[in-house]
């Protein structure tokens, strides 16, 4: 494999299809992306950004949860919905210990077409709170999956919570190196890697790490791509986004790169709720 990325890589890039599909599995649309009287974008045109982009179906949250909503309506067999753990902006530093919080997600969860929990953020000092406990046997017992951006150390509590929970990793963890992936990716078969925010590392300078794409070969069906809008100008930046990423992609030979571009998502995400 190592070979085929330093010796036949530029060629099987170029031999890729250049409109090579895409499920991206991280992105927000909240605060200011919202449109209307004081957003920037419609669902209409947030649609038409994946569109342009060959972007077939993507995993949205936000804040607040009425504009993921209002995306799935526009568009519910594009749109995959998480329900994001926060009301508000300071949510994101307390969520974790309010004991409202499963009333309040149960509440959300009657809806109906939530697919997960998140994205949020958790580090160690707060995972063994039991909100969190309780929110990962939520998710257990529904079949939603738990979309983390958080250490190591979160992961393996998660699970203790909740063995039987699916997690999305977001960003490939807090320490993006292949071989420390690899150790969570053998522990764990629950658990799925989001690569959002992590193209530098994956592709310096635009060309595939070999480190990179040896642990993508030995775990084939584990890792997704994303882009991550947090940001107005995030979303401002998409089409350079997933150009950039695509062009990594077409650097794996093609089943492994429709694998990471949408082949695993749509099976891991079209797992039906319980």
């Amino acid at each position: 494999m190592l070979l085929w990325v330093v010796l036949g890589g530029t060629a099987g890039a170029l031999a890729a299809d250049a409109d090579l599909p895409i499920f991206d599995t991280h992105l927000h649309y909240s605060g200011p992306d919202v449109g209307g009287a004081a957003g920037l974008w419609t669902p209409e045109e947030i649609l038409a950004k994946l569109d342009r982009n060959h972007v077939s179906r993507a995993l949205f949250s936000s804040r607040p949860n009425e504009a993921t909503q209002r995306l799935y309506e526009a568009a519910p067999e594009r749109i995959v919905p998480f329900l994001m753990p926060y009301r508000s902006r300071e949510d994101r530093h307390v969520y974790h210990s309010d004991p409202d919080l499963i009333p309040w997600l149960e509440q959300w969860l009657e809806w109906g077409h939530w697919r997960g929990i998140g994205e949020f953020h958790l580090f160690s000092e707060h995972a063994g709170t039991e909100v969190i406990r309780d929110m990962a046997r939520l998710a257990e017992a529904r079949g939603l999956i738990l979309q983390l951006h958080g250490d190591h150390g979160v992961v393996e509590r998660l699970f203790e919570h909740a063995p039987g929970v699916t997690l999305l990793w977001a960003h490939a963890g807090t320490v993006p190196v292949p071989f420390f992936i690899s150790l969570y990716l053998e522990r764990f078969e629950n658990l799925y890697v989001d690569l959002s925010m992590r193209n530098e590392r994956i592709a310096p300078d635009g060309v595939l790490d070999p480190e990179w794409a040896a642990l993508f070969e030995r775990f084939p069906d584990r890792f997704m791509v994303g882009m991550d809008t947090f940001s107005p100008n995030r979303w401002r930046q998409f089409d350079a986004l997933v150009a950039e990423t695509r062009h990594w992609l077409t650097q794996l030979p093609p089943e492994l790169a429709e694998a990471l571009a949408w082949r695993n998502a749509e099976r891991l995400l079209e797992t039906p709720v319980r």
